[in-house]
């Protein structure tokens, strides 16, 4: 394997690099990248550095338009959407691979140290992405050491790229054009990387329309900063979000965000239209078009998930206001083949609501324990937080492999809705007082004997 190589393989799929360790080792790779083929970097690249009068200058093989980088403004960010620029664009569709260079002018150091910056062979960078705006994320600190960037009039951003980026540079070196591709990359490639954040806040900040994606590069003195103290380039490009780019977009970003195809959505269908708490029982039967392992393996964030059991997560809300969440294991063929699931919502009354052995407590979506939702409810019922009238009921389930943490920890509304469910439906509940009335009448919950005499809860 080519030094290069080792270094696209350890340093981009490697989690956490260690950027001093690589200052020795990337001194002298600038020159030495060629392809696989045996061509050198001269014939195939598309921007080539001349270290001595430290300009920048593209080319193209193609009949686009020639530009030189040093005729591109100082301080400024041209976006592309091929690896390496075939042209700079002013629109995109958010489906694109998306880059942006940032044209500098002046080396990191210098531009620290011009702008009041207590710097000498260090900065710490950071890259700050607006969306219609509002500030995204800001990603850093970066690491920039005068040995290695003392040549650097631009730096490349890759903010959208397709699954297999990596393996293209690997097999084609002569895409990388200088050291600071390999420098920047590994450390742009890391765990929580700069493409993770843009196509995660991308897929749920950009609907479908016209946005506007700003970027800010920006440098720092110290790497304990959150943010940076100066800004020294900054660029805008208009971005159309269609169906069809979304979809692509999320084909590129984390797997667990990445939506289902229609003929894999499942469906929860209620025993009726509207409800009425107390006249009568809610329950429901949910229907996926393929085994709950299915979802698992398609959202898998580890090599596999090729197991005999698996979980799934449920959460339900009333009025978007949080009612419940839980998870649920299931094994052998309840895991690997079972795809219709029943649930009882909440009884005609609340009998048996001390036992484990109460109907309504038997459903293998919550093996060995009381129903969430039946529970929840009687509280929200004969506590009088849910008023007579009118309110919508809410029920999601999701692979445990799409919602990234424990949802005990997380038992709110705007946590679930960043996440695709693989089956989900809304009921309208109709409180009424004679509702209320015979539900309470024949409650077997025992009442407070201080207080105002409202009822335990269950």
């Amino acid at each position: 394997m080519t030094r290069l190589l080792w270094f696209l393989v350890s340093g981009m799929m490697i989690l956490g690099i260690n950027s001093n360790a690589q200052i020795g080792n990337l001194k002298d790779v600038k020159g030495k990248i060629s392809s696989k083929t045996g061509k050198s970097k001269t014939e195939n690249s598309t921007t080539t550095v001349d270290e001595k009068s430290e300009t920048v200058t593209e080319t193209t093989t193609s009949s686009t338009v020639k530009s030189s980088a040093s005729n591109l403004e100082s301080g400024k960010g041209y976006f592309y959407t091929s690896f390496k620029p075939d042209g700079f664009k002013t629109e995109v569709n958010i489906g694109n691979e998306l880059y942006v260079k940032m044209q500098l002018g002046k080396t990191m150091i210098e531009l620290a140290q011009e702008k009041g910056l207590q710097v000498t062979s260090w900065a710490y960078g950071y890259i700050t992405v607006y969306i219609d705006g509002n500030k995204s994320f800001v990603f850093g600190p970066i690491s920039f050491d005068s040995r290695v960037t003392k040549g650097w009039l631009y730096m490349d951003i890759p903010l959208n790229v397709k699954p297999d980026f990596i393996e293209k540079i690997s097999a084609d070196q002569s895409m990388l054009s200088t050291d600071q591709d390999i420098w920047v990359f590994q450390q742009l490639f890391q765990e929580n990387s700069i493409m993770k954040k843009y196509t995660t806040t991308a897929m749920k900040q950009m609907t479908t329309g016209n946005h506007v994606v700003k970027v800010e590069l920006g440098l720092s003195s110290s790497e304990s900063n959150k943010e940076p103290e100066v800004i020294i380039a900054s660029g805008e490009v208009k971005v159309v979000a269609d169906a069809a780019g979304s979809k692509e977009l999320a084909m590129n970003g984390p797997k667990h965000l990445r939506p289902l195809e229609a003929n894999e959505v499942g469906k929860i269908v209620y025993n009726t239209n509207t409800w009425v708490p107390g006249m009568s029982e809610l329950s429901f039967k949910m229907q996926i078009p393929n085994p709950v392992k299915y979802y698992n393996m398609k959202w898998c964030k580890a090599n596999t998930c090729d197991y005999d059991h698996g979980s799934i997560l449920f959460y339900a809300s009333i009025d978007g206001e949080p009612l419940a969440a839980w998870s649920t294991v299931l094994w052998g063929a309840d895991y690997d083949t079972k795809k219709d699931f029943e649930m009882v919502v909440l009884p005609l009354t609340d009998a048996g609501y001390g036992s484990d052995d109460a109907p309504f407590n038997k459903s293998i979506l919550y093996k060995n324990a009381i129903s969430p939702v039946v529970y929840g409810l009687l509280d929200m019922l004969y506590g009088g937080q849910l008023a007579v009238g009118n309110h919508k009921l809410m029920i999601k389930m999701y692979s445990q492999e799409c919602v990234p943490y424990d949802v005990s920890y997380e038992l709110q509304n705007s946590y679930f809705i960043q996440w695709p469910s693989i089956a989900e439906s809304t009921i309208e509940i109709n409180v009424t007082q004679e509702g209320l009335n015979k539900l309470s009448n024949s409650s077997c919950a025992t009442k407070l004997t201080h207080a105002t005499g409202e009822w335990v809860a269950v």
